[in-house]
């Protein structure tokens, strides 16, 4: 088998993206069952958690993307196509929460939760896994 050039980190970035995944979906099948254990009707909940997370799934997916694609561009056409996307990104959200508010069978809290259970995942593995960020917090500024 012939490996491409770059296919080591392209493979690191598609591992990456699973490991989000799944802990993504844990994550949000625990807000799942917290909901079935407290709340009284908690179907709209999970039908809110499972919408965000969608949506939510899609944007991590756009973005990479859109990275992937930006980094092949000459500086300033990188810079016009990543705000284009970005502000893709960002509608596409409003209109998840806009028909998530509309929707009498859509929770907003459930959907919001779902926006929201992948960026907790990305800063729980990527930020407060680091024991350095931790250590650089309590240290003192003469020791700096």
């Amino acid at each position: 088998m012939i490996k491409r050039k770059g296919s080591d980190a392209v493979d690191s970035v598609n591992q990456t993206q699973l490991k989000m995944l799944k802990n993504a979906l844990l994550l949000n099948g625990l807000f799942c069952i917290i909901a079935l254990v407290f709340l009284e009707n908690p179907i709209t909940f999970v039908v809110g958690v499972i919408f965000g997370t969608t949506f939510s799934l899609l944007n991590f997916r756009l973005l990479y993307l859109t990275l992937n694609k930006a980094v092949h561009m000459p500086p300033p056409k990188a810079q016009a196509y990543a705000t284009s996307r970005y502000l893709l990104r960002y509608t596409i959200t409003g209109i998840v929460i806009f028909i998530s508010l509309k929707a009498d069978y859509i929770n907003i809290l459930g959907t919001i939760a779902g926006l929201v259970s992948l960026k907790l995942v990305i800063l729980k593995s990527e930020l407060f896994n680091s024991k350095e960020y931790f250590k650089n917090i309590f240290k003192r500024k003469e020791e700096r």
